[in-house]
């Protein structure tokens, strides 16, 4: 999609406000008006003062409120002065008004404006909540955040110049136009002589700044890539005393938004001069003609002023159009990166004909599984097995057989290249995807902890719990007691990723959350890998407490905290080569049983 569709797409977002839109032009068009009829209207009133031969209307309704009012107070002036004073009340008259009508439309211009970026930027993330995870294996974080802030803040250049601009330009230069026309065609001609130029010279720099423009938001959202890689890691570049070469990097990404930006700023200020140095060229041809018209007496001296003045408003408005068409190259810019990201299709969606699970009894059956990931690697080959509702089963095996695939298959976060997967005995493709996700809680090795307080973590995704809810999950996770001696208990902030916590706290806190959903499903995915010996045992108290009831599958490479479960499976090179209980597993002469002895 080129720059120029974008930009036009970017338009569409305006469709929901087109009544204010509407009013908007309206009142614009209106201000707009009341410029060009004070010069009109002053240009008529004017000539009796230049020539004193002619007489003037007393019918005329402005002129005889003007002359009942100084009657009023018992001034008697002349004609002339009446005429004067006439002419000035219109101008205070007509700007009061104008000021109102420009105060009025440029308020509900800029409301506009930022309703669309704020429609934009909930668009954009609303998007990527649908994406599935292997998008963001791809897509760097840092370029993401530089889209959903970055590039939407660059649209709200079209706040800096306002709606009315976008509007009222092209009115002003019509208007002035027309009249100019009206006036004299002859002298509007020789004025107008330059204007290809113009033309010509906002095309070839707009098609460079458009390019300049673009290659600062690729800048920028590198650079934000750096930050957002940089604070995460900042404990390994200080370990390992990497400052100063981290400094030199963010110095050449740095140094490269400042080039980029500075050669659209070089387009964006030659443009504007340039114009207005071709406009004053043409007000200079047009004094001189016109000059030369009113000696010859073809053109009054009246006429000629506000033929000057309407001349003088289209270069203006010409002048704006460059500075418009500039942020218009910078806005399209921005709007591509956009729509490059909403343009993605989501791969895992809902099925026209998907249903949804009012209850889950908790049966799981894999039938001849097999996946790859989109780099090629196959991680599951004809993966086949059946949990009955209720049982506890542990998958194991060494790192990277395919264990975690195995729970990212089940809350669909892929779909399985062969094969499919059953729950209660529907296939997980006809089933919607929140219903499906709605039944199984998870907790994952690396804990997400949000950055707000220890309720607010465990109720995300069930923000409407009541209290005795929130804490009876926190009791079945083992964490209400260590959370009451947090200084402000469960309004306790805790940190940016639980940086207040202690990981033990934090998987316990998680294991709430997963809880508070009331699971017929539990899927622990490695929660205690991370843990010391004495908060391993507070979580899986916890554990063994929240298995109560549910179909619960317990991925680990720890053997020894699976040693209670019902069923143990044995991946191994992306297939199940052994399954029974641990007895029975270290009992026989299996691969289990040689990594049991291993670890112990």
């Amino acid at each position: 999609m080129g720059r120029t569709d974008a930009f036009w797409r970017l338009l569409t977002f305006f469709r929901p406000y087109w009544k204010r839109v509407v009013t908007c032009v309206l009142l614009i068009g209106a201000a707009e008006g009341l410029r060009f009829y004070f010069i009109w209207l002053t240009q008529h009133l004017l000539r009796p003062l230049i020539e004193s031969g002619i007489r003037l209307r007393e019918g005329d309704w402005l002129i005889s409120a003007v002359q009942k009012a100084f009657h009023w107070f018992f001034v008697d002036a002349s004609p002339r002065f009446t005429l004067l004073a006439a002419v000035c009340l219109v101008g205070v008259l007509i700007a009061v008004l104008r000021a109102t009508l420009s105060f009025a439309h440029t308020f509900l211009a800029n409301n506009i404006a930022q309703k669309v970026v704020l429609d934009l930027r909930r668009r954009l993330y609303s998007h990527l909540q649908l994406m599935q995870p292997s998008f963001f294996e791809h897509e760097r974080t840092g370029q993401l955040l530089a889209r959903v802030i970055g590039d939407v803040a660059a649209l709200q250049s079209l706040v800096t110049i306002g709606i009315e601009d976008l509007v009222s330009t092209p009115i002003l230069v019509l208007g002035s136009l027309v009249l100019m026309i009206v006036i004299s065609p002859p002298l509007t001609i020789i004025s107008l002589l330059l204007l290809p130029l113009v033309g010509w010279l906002m095309w070839q720099l707009g098609r460079r700044l458009r390019k300049a423009s673009y290659e600062t938001q690729v800048a920028l959202g590198n650079l934000t890539v750096l930050l957002q890689e940089s604070f995460s890691a900042i404990k390994l570049v200080q370990a390992f005393g990497a400052e100063e070469q981290a400094l030199n990097q963010f110095d050449q990404r740095n140094r490269r938004v400042y080039q980029h930006a500075l050669r659209a700023i070089r387009l964006r200020t030659l443009l504007s001069p340039s114009v207005e140095l071709i406009g004053t060229m043409g007000v200079i041809a047009g004094v001189f003609v016109g000059g030369i018209l009113v000696i010859q007496g073809w053109l009054r001296p009246e006429s000629l002023l506000a033929f000057m003045i309407y001349f003088y408003t289209l270069a203006s408005s010409i002048r704006k159009l460059t500075q418009i068409q500039a942020v218009r190259e910078q806005v399209a810019g921005a709007a591509e990166r956009i729509f490059q990201v909403l343009d993605v299709q989501p791969e895992i969606t809902d099925a026209p004909d998907a249903i949804e699970l009012p209850t889950v009894r908790g049966e799981i059956a894999f039938e001849n599984v097999h996946f790859r990931y989109p780099n090629g690697e196959e991680v599951l080959r004809g993966v086949s097995f059946k949990i009955r509702p209720g049982e506890k089963v542990a998958i194991v095996g060494p790192s990277g057989v395919g264990k975690t695939t195995i729970v990212m298959l089940l809350m669909r976060f892929y779909d399985p290249t062969e094969g499919r997967i059953l729950l209660d005995g529907y296939d997980l493709r006809k089933i919607r995807l929140r219903s499906l996700r709605q039944h199984i809680g998870l907790v994952l090795q690396d804990t997400f902890v949000i950055d707000g307080t220890v309720r607010e973590n465990i109720t995300l995704g069930n923000p409407d719990a009541i209290e005795d809810e929130i804490v009876e999950a926190a009791k079945l996770a083992n964490a209400h007691d260590f959370i009451q001696r947090l200084p402000d208990g469960y309004e306790t902030w805790v940190g940016e990723g639980g940086a207040f916590l202690s990981v033990g706290q934090r998987q316990r806190i998680a294991l709430a959350r997963a809880l508070l959903k009331k699971p017929a499903i539990l899927v622990l995915d490695e929660v205690t890998s991370h843990l010391d010996a004495e908060s391993e045992a507070a979580v899986q108290q916890a554990i063994e407490q929240a298995m109560q009831g549910r179909t619960v599958i317990i991925i680990a490479h720890r053997l020894s905290t699976v040693k209670n479960a019902d069923r143990i499976f044995v991946l191994q090179d992306g297939q199940i080569v052994e399954e029974g209980s641990h007895e029975e597993l270290v009992a026989a002469d299996t691969y289990y049983r040689r990594l049991y002895e291993l670890q112990q």
